[in-house]
């Protein structure tokens, strides 16, 4: 039910800004038929990474847009009821003639935490045609996502032949978006999870082409440092606030030596290991952008 409440919200929704984040986040919780989940102020605040008031004006533009609605209103320590009227029996074209579509699904849901059920983890290894060569470098003929078969037996062997698994066989993960989920794994993130399929991981490569993976994995890591944050979508309305890439900037390859980065200039705002400056855009909302004074990119534009 979550990926079908998303697909409605990306692509039905007429809301903007802020309160289409909410609606996503919403989506993002569903895990009924109903379209409905349990939120707090501060789950909405955690999730757009802003402020109270901020997150407060987002979830009442979507109210008065029709597309969100309380169903229930919070009292002391209970979280009010919100759903998506609109997304009630909606079913995403891609499942709409699948296995997951039906009864089937309301049976596997479950009402547990924001982060947790099964249907997110089930389909990490879906085949399908977003998924085959195009992604990974997997042979349909191959693996345990080719169908019912049995796998292809596994050749003995060579000699000479490296150890360790074999090149393409990459789980499904787009090889563009390989390299931030190295990098947010060497920086102490390997638990977090990755729920995509198919087209979903398009917005993951929009977003590294436009703000980059060091900063995408450094606002991860402050993220984390702040919650508990188990799948990799917690951090999705983060990284569409942050600040693009200066223009000309060329992010050093694996195989070439770090770039001099000199002293780091001392700002409380500026991350010493990153050189990213954390500032607010028009909306209060944080975003990370190099420094002007100390970050690799920027120190040729000041000569």
């Amino acid at each position: 039910m979550t990926l079908d409440a998303m697909h409605w919200v990306w692509n039905h929704s007429q809301s903007r800004g802020n309160a289409r984040l909410a609606l996503l986040f919403v989506a993002d919780q569903v895990r009924t038929s109903s379209c409905e989940a349990r939120l707090s102020y501060a789950d909405f605040t955690r999730a757009l990474n802003a402020s109270r008031s901020v997150a407060k004006s987002a979830v009442q533009k979507a109210v008065e847009g029709g597309e969100l609605q309380i169903v229930e209103q919070g009292k002391g320590t209970r979280s009010s009821l919100y759903s998506l009227p609109k997304a009630v029996g909606f079913i995403r074209p891609s499942a709409a003639s699948g296995p997951e579509s039906g009864p089937l699904r309301d049976l596997r849901s479950v009402p547990s935490g924001p982060e947790s059920g099964p249907l997110d983890t089930d389909h990490d290894h879906a085949s399908g045609p977003e998924s085959g060569p195009e992604w990974a470098g997997i042979r349909p003929s191959s693996g345990p996502e080719s169908g019912p078969h049995s796998p292809s037996p596994v050749p003995s062997k060579q000699e000479g032949e490296p150890e360790g698994p074999q090149p393409g066989l990459d789980y499904g993960i787009p090889r563009n978006v390989r390299p931030l989920i190295d990098a947010m794994t060497r920086a102490g993130l390997g638990y977090i999870r990755w729920p995509f399929e198919g087209n979903q991981w398009f917005p993951i490569e929009a977003l590294i082409k436009k703000s980059g993976i060091e900063a995408m994995t450094a606002f991860a890591v402050k993220a984390a440092g702040r919650t508990n944050v188990e799948s990799a979508k917690y951090f999705i309305p983060g990284w569409r606030q942050l600040a693009p890439l200066p223009p000309g900037y060329t992010p050093p390859s694996r195989d070439s030596p770090p770039a001099p980065s000199g002293p780091h200039c001392g700002d409380i705002d500026c991350h010493p290991g990153t050189r990213l400056r954390e500032v607010e855009d028009d909306e209060g909302l944080p975003v990370l952008i190099p420094c002007s004074i100390c970050h690799p990119a920027t120190q040729g534009a000041r000569k």
